[in-house]
């Protein structure tokens, strides 16, 4: 999940205007495999809004769908069109203070190294991340960037920022952020494989950080914020009672974590076994716990 998320009301409508919920209608249809139909709904918005920030931001979900959908000459196609226009906005706007910009750049990153390592070409995409890393300093990029260096090649490969005291037992973590749904549905299962497992050596730890997003308070301060999190640790989390969860950029950030929940299992060595910027089931989760502690 991302914080910044957007209306999906209006995908239930009988007639939907060309809006601020184009982003949500064009996933909606993309999820179904519904190529054609998101292509239309974003060409209905240019025409009713032109080609500003928003708009390039959904013609880079179309990119990351046809990549999904194993269209990867549309999604190469979506990928140049995605660039010309953020090449064009960025003349006039900051990455930074513009949300859609910021998403059409992040996307077209990453849409460009999964095509790569879709041809074939795996090194290529890695040497093109690390290349693109310095040149971003907005949070959400960087830690895109970070995601999927990650998912090509974070397995095998020492974890980062993985305090020594871990050293000798397996490691769950749950990267998660106090905002998030997917987060708070996937804990049950965290609380439940931790007790199964702890017995036997499992450790759970819950890394997050400060969003600067606290409910009915604008700018919140890092205590404001600190409190909030730990409120909602209390009341939503409660079954994770004992396992840490320290506020740290820095994990958050090398993790990759530009979406919550991240779930990372880590072996006794220090080593990342596995890498998922995604919600998983407890079946699957139990049946990679069990394949570490057989190591």
């Amino acid at each position: 999940m991302h914080p910044r998320k957007f209306s999906w009301f209006a995908v239930f409508l009988i007639a939907v205007p060309a809006s601020a919920a184009v982003i949500s209608e064009v996933r909606f249809k993309l999820s179904a495999g519904d190529l054609s139909s998101a292509e239309a709904l974003v060409e209905d918005y240019y025409h009713a809004n032109g080609a500003n920030s928003e708009y390039a931001a959904a013609v880079s979900w179309l990119a990351r769908g046809a990549l999904t959908l194993g269209q990867t000459e549309a999604a190469a196609h979506y990928l140049d069109q995605t660039r010309t226009l953020v090449a064009g906005l960025m003349k006039t706007k900051r990455v930074d203070e513009d949300n859609f910009l910021e998403a059409a750049v992040g996307a077209s990153i990453e849409v460009q190294a999964k095509l790569m390592a879709a041809r074939g070409n795996r090194d290529q995409a890695v040497a093109f991340l690390e290349s693109e890393l310095p040149h971003w300093k907005t949070w959400w990029i960087e830690a895109r960037i970070h995601k999927n260096l990650n998912l090509l090649n974070l397995e095998g490969r020492p974890a980062p920022d993985l305090d020594a005291k871990y050293r000798g037992h397996p490691v769950l973590l749950f990267l998660w952020a106090h905002w998030c749904g997917d987060c708070k549905a996937q804990a049950p299962v965290i609380a439940r494989l931790k007790e199964k497992y702890e017995p036997r050596g499992l450790r759970v730890l819950a890394p997050t950080r400060r969003y600067g997003d606290v409910p009915k308070i604008e700018h919140p301060t890092e205590a404001q914020e600190d409190e909030e999190i730990d409120r909602v640790w209390k009341s939503a989390y409660a079954g994770l009672d004992g396992a840490p969860h320290p506020v740290n950029n820095a994990m958050m950030l090398h993790y990759g974590v530009s979406s919550t929940p991240t779930l990372v299992l880590i072996d006794g060595q220090g080593i990342v076994r596995m890498y998922r910027p995604t919600r998983m089931t407890e079946a699957e989760l139990s049946q990679r716990i069990e394949a570490l502690l057989a190591r």
